[in-house]
């Protein structure tokens, strides 16, 4: 299987775990945890998910001994193909563990990938557990704290942990924290515009398209709700161009879905009605949801018509 790597050292992590794959899963597996952090600060977590497949697939259900949270860390990584008793197993490891973890990001990964599915007194301990790491671990409790659903904090708390957060990231130059402390701070601020603005130029200098254009997309919502609908329209203009440029279907009917709404506030129902042509005409199943929306709008313009 490859999985992936550029030049440089990504080509030499990949091809020191697959080595270890074929000689020693042991060290594969200490492998994936040390590059863990690495695979983290450099957004590249579909290389660690190949990787992380691969390694789970020579171990199955075995944990070896003293190797716990490297196959912790290792089915976090690849928990959207791992085995339902892989997953089992980590947990239990989690729960087995009485003191803090032993790599930096294990706590963050864990809380994303598994949190939402435990007890908020059970994501708490853990934190708790964790609370007095180094500075990075120290930023990633708070994250993990303000994040939506994992602790219960109310909107206050969280904003307040969220913005600890952003502040340690920040002092330790990691756009990644940064750039989640700010995602999370959007749903709990009363104005998340600025908050938006600045995730984005961080989704932007981390490449990462995606989450750029779904910025974008909301952005520009928010500027349509307050009025600007040339900002609105810059925004979903923007975010289309690069859903193209990217091929992300879904944020490209999000954004047209978003021109044809502010091209019906501002009286313009023609664009409006050629925004949704376009997303009504695409048959395909990932879609379906932006297909349903389109038809909302396209009732709103219909009515908006009838009563011009």
């Amino acid at each position: 299987m490859d999985f992936g790597g550029g030049g440089g050292y990504d080509e030499q992590v990949v091809s020191s775990i697959e080595h270890a794959c074929d000689t020693d899963p042991r060290t594969a597996l200490r492998l994936v945890a040390e590059y863990s952090g690495y695979w983290w600060s450099s957004g590249l977590q579909d290389e660690a998910a190949a990787a992380a497949e691969r390694v789970l697939s020579i171990l199955g259900r075995t944990v070896p001994v003293g190797l716990d949270e490297e196959y912790l860390l290792t089915v976090l990584h690849g928990a959207a193909s791992a085995e339902q008793e892989q997953l089992e197993l980590a947990q239990q490891i989690v729960a087995a563990t009485t003191g803090p973890f032993k790599y930096s990001v294990t706590v963050l990964l864990w809380a994303l990938v598994f949190g939402p599915f435990e007890s908020q007194a059970v994501v708490e301990e853990v934190l708790e557990r964790n609370e007095d790491g180094d500075a990075w671990t120290r930023a990633a409790v708070e994250l993990c704290r303000g994040y939506p659903g994992l602790t219960g904090a109310i909107p206050g708390e969280a904003a307040q942990a969220l913005r600890t957060a952003l502040g340690r990231f920040r002092m330790l130059d990691d756009r990644w924290g940064m750039f989640l402390a700010l995602t999370a701070l959007r749903d709990v601020v009363d104005d998340p515009v600025e908050v938006i603005s600045e995730a984005l130029e961080l989704a932007e200098k981390l490449r990462a398209d995606e989450e750029s254009g779904l910025l974008l997309c909301q952005r520009g919502e928010l500027h349509r709700h307050q009025g600007d609908l040339d900002a609105a329209g810059e925004d979903f203009s923007w975010a289309l161009a690069l859903a193209e440029h990217a091929d992300l279907p879904e944020t490209a009917a999000a954004a047209h879905i978003g021109l044809a709404r502010t091209a019906r506030c501002s009286g313009d129902l023609l664009t409006a009605r050629e925004h949704l042509a376009v997303v009504l005409s695409r048959d395909s199943d990932e879609l379906e949801d932006a297909r349903y929306e389109a038809m909302h709008e396209l009732n709103l313009l219909i009515n908006s018509e009838a009563s011009a």
